[in-house]
């Protein structure tokens, strides 16, 4: 039990820097993450008020939403390997979360070593005609993260999502 207790953490750890180690190895460039993700199809399905967020692979092969935190835009890999939305100080501030009062004491244990993150909660996420409320969201210092995360803390909120012909589809 506590062996996978102990991968949970190293996996939740390391996985919110993949996209740093990523683009400083070359395999993602920086201009890909501010690429258009506004390319994203929204639309109602006729049951029962669901709504379906369609997102498209791009050429790197990441997922990449264009998300309203708080009602700002961010752009926010998809990475289902992350248990919780993860967002980098920076992004956190503009998303008008008051950091003042974090002590960055939870310990994250990642491929460069021991971080330390914030837990907080988004009040109101919106991906096209989706909408999350009260997100759990860890929060890292902009030195250790620069890409936000769409972790599973959203995804678990929605009623199902896919990956099916280059596309990720987000349905609630």
């Amino acid at each position: 039990m506590w062996r996978y207790l102990l991968i949970a953490v190293v996996l939740a750890g390391t996985l919110p820097l993949l996209p740093r180690f990523l683009e400083r190895n070359g395999f993602l460039a920086a201009s890909e993450m501010s690429g258009d993700a506004g390319q994203a199809e929204s639309s109602e399905d006729g049951g029962a008020g669901s709504f379906i967020q369609r997102i498209p692979r791009q050429e790197n092969g990441h997922y990449v939403a264009e998300a309203s935190l708080n009602g700002r835009r961010f752009l926010m890999l998809v990475d289902t390997g992350a248990s919780q939305v993860v967002l980098p100080e920076a992004v956190a501030r503009q998303a008008g979360i008051n950091l003042q009062s974090f002590a960055f004491k939870i310990p994250v244990t990642t491929a460069n070593g021991v971080v330390h993150g914030a837990a907080t909660v988004v009040r109101d996420m919106k991906i096209g005609r989706i909408r999350l409320r009260d997100v759990d969201t860890l929060v890292l210092k902009d030195d250790a993260l620069k890409t936000p995360l769409l972790g599973m803390s959203a995804l678990n909120q929605l009623q199902r999502f896919d990956f099916s012909n280059d596309t990720l589809l987000l349905v609630q």
